[in-house]
Formats: structure tokens, C-alpha cells, sequence
């Protein structure tokens, strides 16, 4: 059996607190569970690293990637 996820969810964060905490829940509440939740924080000025900082710490779904700002 793989245990591989079947889809990545990806969600630029940047100065998102104000929704921050809806939005990752509203990912982790969907029914279909074989994801995995790739979360690209960029140096917010913010709580939005605190914020998750902890979902990452009860979902081992979510990965935190660090972005430097450069844009694409």
C-alpha cells in the first residue's frame, strides 16, 4: 500500500494572519484526507508564523516552507 498523498494543496502566506486560521482549517476540514499541505511563509510582519508554527505541530500534513521574497 502507498502511502504517498495523492495531492499537494500549496498556500502562499504573507501578512495573512487576519485569515490565516480559517483558511488552514478550512483545508484540513475537507473530507478527502490524502493530502499533503505545503504552507510557503514569506517573512510576514505578522503572527502568521505563529500561527503556523502551530497546525503544523498537530497535523503532520502540513510543511512549512520558507520563501525569501524574491517572487517567481
Amino acid at each position: 500500500m502507498n502511502n504517498s498523498p495523492e495531492i499537494s494543496v500549496v498556500m502562499p502566506v504573507y501578512n495573512s494572519e487576519k485569515f490565516l486560521v480559517e483558511a488552514i482549517e478550512s483545508v484540513l476540514n475537507q473530507t478527502f484526507k490524502n493530502f499533503e499541505f505545503l504552507i510557503i511563509y514569506d517573512d510576514s510582519k505578522d503572527n502568521s508564523f505563529s500561527i503556523i508554527k502551530k497546525f503544523q505541530e498537530q497535523d503532520q500534513r502540513i510543511s512549512l516552507i520558507i520563501g525569501d521574497k524574491e517572487g517567481i
